[in-house]
């Protein structure tokens, strides 16, 4: 069965009323598998009325769901280690735009919480702090500065990102080639990053997203 696509007015509908529905009637209404919906309820921060997102089996086909409410959990206890290792988790394994939105969120709720005990945050988190509210300009210029000491390319896959959001291919390219050269974890990190949709539609930069066979 194709996995389903949630449209904005069931997402509207979901957020409005999954306190007084169960998972069973949300599946039912949308014709949709319950894990679906769990994942969807997870995605948008909300609970049945039957406790629902409940956490699925380790391993299974939504164990990013699983990662996601450790991370909430851990976030929530102030274990922010613990939190930030979840969603970096969530954020290599899901391919749901909904769910790797919401982890960032996190990861830069981590970084901002991490900025005011510590004086600031990390360069990492406030590019994608910047990134995320849209000063695209910010970010790049963070993510270069740091470029250099970049050990395992997450500033360079940053950067390809940004590049290819404002229509920089062959930087976008030499960026995300960086990145790969330094971790090849990256071109998994790349397949799901939405700021790279367009680059990743071109045949010739397969290599560069575990594409090949």
């Amino acid at each position: 069965m194709a996995k389903k696509s949630w449209s904005d007015q069931e997402k509207s509908y979901i957020k409005r009323y999954a306190k007084s529905k169960t998972l069973a009637d949300l599946a039912g209404r949308f014709d949709a598998r319950e894990d679906e919906v769990r994942a969807q309820l997870a995605a948008l921060g909300v609970t049945t009325k039957d406790g629902q997102p409940a956490s699925p089996s380790a391993g299974g086909p939504d164990s990013e769901i699983a990662d996601y409410e450790v991370g909430i959990r851990a976030f929530g206890a102030g274990k922010l280690d613990a939190a930030e290792k979840a969603f970096r988790k969530v954020l290599d394994a899901t391919d749901r735009p909904e769910v790797a939105a919401r982890a960032r969120q996190h990861l830069t709720a981590i970084g901002r919480r991490r900025g005011s005990e510590a004086g600031d945050a990390d360069p990492y988190t406030r590019a994608v702090f910047e990134r995320n509210r849209g000063d695209l300009a910010a970010a790049l210029a963070l993510a270069e500065k740091h470029a250099k000491g970049d050990a395992d390319g997450r500033f360079a896959l940053l950067a390809a990102g940004l590049h290819s959001a404002s229509d920089r291919e062959s930087e976008a390219v030499a960026a995300l080639t960086r990145a790969v050269e330094r971790d090849p974890v990256n071109r998994v990190r790349a397949y799901h990053d939405t700021d790279l949709a367009e680059l990743r539609k071109k045949k010739e930069h397969a290599h560069l997203f575990a594409l090949e066979s």
